[in-house]
């Protein structure tokens, strides 16, 4: 009963999400992307009779995906702008004009109320990005993306990379969105700290932090050897960041939030 309560729930969120201008919104972001410059054509010569079709394979395999994947910073700023318009919609908009107390009249719960909001707004920037990150990787050297296909193991890290970032930008949006309570100011002010987190690690170097450490993810699960243990500070903070802030704001929606 609770799950079909929940898959209704998300079913709605969606289906309301929706109805806003997604599709244009995901066709700016391609024409965003379309127009960035691209990686050079990949160029090398290999010794054949010293490696195996397997190797070459992937070699060209792997280029494709780790530059697809390196495309995830460049979707950084159009991503932000976008998880803020949702979670917005999906957070502040409600509670400030009562919506919310509406749903919660039928018989859900906060917490099923805000893991289908949550999810939703993870899944369309999800989506969004993981489109993204795998047109260019089949794009960037058409004549690979069978040998992709091939080495679908590569197209799962990509993926990955796409979940986390997406995560992080859904877990501050949403965190900030709730405690915010007022739509303006979520959709102002979660960007805003987006853009100042990126400013900070920028002028102070620090790894750590998006988008840089986005780099670091890549570098991380897209090595073609073992990556290297001074990455795993770098890879882990985003991560462990994001899952905090969603836990805060899971908190604080399903305790803590009190409705005019």
């Amino acid at each position: 009963m609770i799950r079909n309560r929940f898959l209704v729930d998300l079913a709605w969120e969606l289906n309301n999400m929706f109805r806003f201008p997604f599709p244009e919104i995901l066709l700016a972001l391609f024409t965003y992307m379309v127009f960035l410059p691209h990686a050079g054509m990949f160029s090398s010569t290999f010794g054949l009779e010293y490696l195996s079709w397997e190797s070459i394979t992937y070699d060209l395999a792997f280029r494709s995906a780790r530059n697809g994947a390196f495309y995830s910073v460049s979707a950084y700023f159009p991503l932000a702008i976008l998880a803020s318009i949702f979670a917005t919609l999906s957070f502040a908009y409600e509670i400030e004009n009562g919506l919310l107390k509406v749903y919660l009249s039928h018989p859900t719960s906060r917490r099923a109320i805000f893991l289908s909001k949550f999810l939703s707004c993870f899944l369309i920037v999800f989506t969004t990005l993981s489109c993204v990150l795998l047109f260019f990787a089949f794009l960037d050297i058409p004549e690979n993306a069978f040998y992709l296909i091939l080495n679908s193991h590569l197209i799962l890290r990509m993926l990955l990379v796409s979940a986390l970032e997406s995560f992080f930008i859904t877990s501050l949006t949403v965190c900030f969105s709730i405690f915010s309570r007022k739509a303006s100011i979520s959709l102002v002010g979660s960007f805003a700290t987006i853009y100042i987190i990126q400013l900070l690690g920028e002028s102070a170097n620090l790894t750590f932090l998006p988008p840089s450490s986005f780099y670091v993810q890549v570098e991380f699960l897209l090595a073609r050897t073992t990556p290297k243990l001074s990455l795993v500070p770098d890879f882990l903070v985003t991560t462990l960041v994001s899952a905090a802030l969603a836990i805060i704001a899971y908190v604080y929606f399903s305790r803590r939030l009190e409705l005019a």
